[in-house]
């Protein structure tokens, strides 16, 4: 296997009940600002259309890029 390196787009919602959802999207666009991720997840809230187990998304907790790298080290 060859050395990776894999962004995902990470959303982190508080509920109605006080637990968090998070949701994550491959593949993200690399010229995201913070501006263009809290307008996707105002809209996500606005629209309600997600609820969980712990209700429905309330609030914006986190949300950014998670690159996560796998370093061959078995040849």
């Amino acid at each position: 296997m060859a050395d990776t390196t894999k962004t995902t787009l990470q959303f982190t919602f508080n509920t109605a009940g006080g637990t968090s959802y998070q949701m994550s999207f491959a593949y993200p666009q690399t010229d995201l600002e913070a501006s263009d991720v809290d307008t996707m997840m105002d809209l996500i809230i606005a629209k309600n259309i997600i609820t969980t187990l712990g209700g429905d998304l309330v609030s914006i907790k986190d949300g950014g890029l998670v690159t996560r790298a796998f370093v061959d080290l078995v040849v």
